[in-house]
């Protein structure tokens, strides 16, 4: 399912509209940690993970206010279920996240 390497990039924000069973976490991806980038690519890239039939979100905090919080890893728990640890300020924190196909789209 996945196939960018997140470590040390940043989420900017994540919205999760359980009514359209969708989430959506903005992250700043460290292109140059990418396997395919280029010394002409833009170091860092926006990118959108849209989740579409969110089956189970869970966040380890409640109204946080994400603020270009540094990604630790991205963990594929299954084939419909990923595990991201990120930084807060004074803390490490988690979403998890099932969908019930395991499609992810991602834009730029």
């Amino acid at each position: 399912m996945l196939k960018y390497n997140f470590h040390d990039s940043l989420i900017e924000d994540v919205n999760y509209i359980p009514n359209e069973a969708k989430l959506e976490i903005k992250i700043k991806l460290c292109n140059w940690m990418q396997s395919d980038y280029k010394d002409s690519d833009p170091e860092m890239l926006t990118m959108h993970m849209i989740f579409d039939g969110v089956e189970k979100f869970e966040m380890s905090t409640e109204n946080y206010v994400f603020n270009s919080n540094e990604i630790l890893d991205v963990i594929e728990l299954d084939d419909r279920t990923v595990k991201i640890i990120f930084l807060t300020e004074n803390d490490v924190k988690t979403i998890i996240v099932t969908i019930m196909l395991p499609i992810v789209k991602t834009v730029f």
